[in-house]
């Protein structure tokens, strides 16, 4: 019996060593196919990427070796998927049994052999199983892996290394094993493969791929490369075809062209509008607009949906900053009286620290004012105090008014510091009253900006 073992692992070996010649075939990238929903197919050089919803791939501009390629992007739901599954199978089983398959089946094929080899003279009746069944494994995995190639072959090696298997696992003591039927998965139904394409069905394929190209720009330049390559190959092209689609690219670039035209006009025209409208606060004008908008991209025959949909946003943004612009105009319309009535209170106050803007900077530089002026000037503030210390401001103008009312004092304040210093001389004092009335000069400016501006209708930046 284990001559006879010997003997079928022997035959098995030596048939694995000499199965696959060596020497593999130099081939170019496959040409693959994708199969559209409507029956047609368009050549695809080497392989092609599905992006989420898209597939880009690279159409080939001639049959040679290294053809000249346009890339293309087309949705992915034109594409049926299982014909050209199938037939992109077919046509990598084909082009690696061309290339590299014999090579990869003999290196295979020796590594199996070596193993063998090594089963019939491992003593180890345990480890004789191991690795006879790991060497079947590996086998049985070939095809599935590499294509489907050399199936029939491997089949017939793997019946005559189940025979061995059941009786290393019978001198190894298992009493109860199953028995690896030898079952060959039938492999995938085969597209037949197409002939590489002609010159004109490439120019057929480059126009269909204009029709399916989702964007307006790679659409003009799919079309351009037609009208291109129907120039460069005009001697392989029947003569009244290649006239009739050469003149159907170049009415479709020019109507492109046109589209673009009219989309460009057509979102000038209504952003311009759009943002008159948003600075007037006109929310049922943007609604209009964004109507109207709408009525003529139906009348283009909607067309470009990206751009229509950029201007539709920007519609959008300006009919919200129209309402917060609205509320806010209309809230500032019910405070104007209040706000009014807070300005002529202030008058005086406002007045006063504006005429103190002289000599506070005088006071802050050192330099002065004379003691006529600073006392006229603190006549002045005295008198206007209760105008800033009696005043209730409108809640909108609350921060402003505490602004104003810090640089009152500290006004007020660099006023009877800087008379101090004159009548006692004190250079400190002096000091102190010029960075007090630099602190007046930058608060009062601060907050007589607010008020000013809280005083005016708002309006957009």
């Amino acid at each position: 019996m284990h001559a006879w073992r010997t003997a079928v692992m022997a035959a098995l070996s030596a048939a694995l060593t000499t199965a696959a010649p060596a020497g593999a075939q130099p081939a170019d990238t496959p040409l693959l196919r994708l199969f559209l929903t409507d029956g047609t197919s368009l050549t695809c050089y080497g392989e092609w990427v599905r992006l989420d919803d898209k597939v880009v791939f690279s159409l080939p501009l001639s049959a040679s070796g290294t053809p000249e390629l346009q890339l293309i992007t087309l949705p992915a739901t034109r594409v049926d998927w299982a014909r050209t599954d199938r037939y992109a199978q077919t046509a990598r089983s084909v082009h690696y049994a061309s290339t590299r398959a014999e090579d990869d089946f003999a290196q295979f094929s020796n590594q199996v052999a070596a193993v063998l080899t090594g089963v019939a003279r491992e003593p180890d009746a345990t480890r004789r199983l191991a690795q006879a069944e790991a060497a079947r494994t590996a086998l049985a995995e070939w095809p599935r892996q590499h294509y489907g190639y050399r199936t029939t072959d491997v089949q017939q090696m793997l019946a005559l290394l189940d025979e061995v298997i059941v009786g290393l696992r019978a001198s190894a003591g298992q009493d109860q094993f199953e028995l690896n039927l030898v079952s060959a998965t039938p492999p995938p139904a085969a597209e037949t493969l197409l002939p590489a394409p002609s010159a004109a069905q490439l120019a057929e394929e480059l126009l269909a791929a204009s029709t399916l190209a989702e964007s307006p720009v790679e659409r003009t330049t799919l079309l351009e490369r037609l009208v291109s390559f129907i120039d460069r190959a005009a001697a392989l092209l029947p003569t009244s075809w290649a006239t009739a689609v050469r003149t159907t690219a170049l009415g479709s670039i020019a109507s492109e062209r046109a589209t673009d035209a009219a989309y460009a006009k057509l979102a000038a025209a209504t952003l311009d509008r759009a943002s008159t409208r948003t600075r007037a606060a006109d929310v049922r004008g943007l609604e209009r607009l964004r109507a109207d908008t709408l009525k003529a991209d139906r009348q283009l025959g909607g067309q470009r949906p990206a751009e229509m949909t950029a201007i539709l946003a920007a519609i959008d943004t300006g009919t919200e900053s129209a309402r917060r612009l609205r509320l806010a105009r209309d809230q500032w319309r019910l405070m104007a009286p209040a706000y009014r009535s807070y300005q002529r209170a202030m008058r005086p106050a406002m007045r006063a620290l504006a005429e103190a803007d002289a000599p506070l900077g005088d006071i802050r530089a050192q330099a002065g004012p004379s003691p006529g002026v600073l006392k006229r000037v603190m006549n002045r503030f005295y008198r206007a105090r209760p105008a800033v210390t009696g005043t209730n401001p409108p809640p909108p103008l609350a921060a402003a008014h505490a602004l104003l009312q810090s640089a009152w004092d500290l006004a007020d304040n660099a006023l009877k510091l800087r008379m101090r210093a004159v009548e006692t001389g004190d250079q400190a004092r002096a000091s102190d009253a010029s960075a007090a009335a630099a602190g007046a000069l930058m608060l009062s400016q601060r907050a007589r900006d607010d008020i000013a501006q809280a005083m005016k209708a708002p309006a957009l930046p």
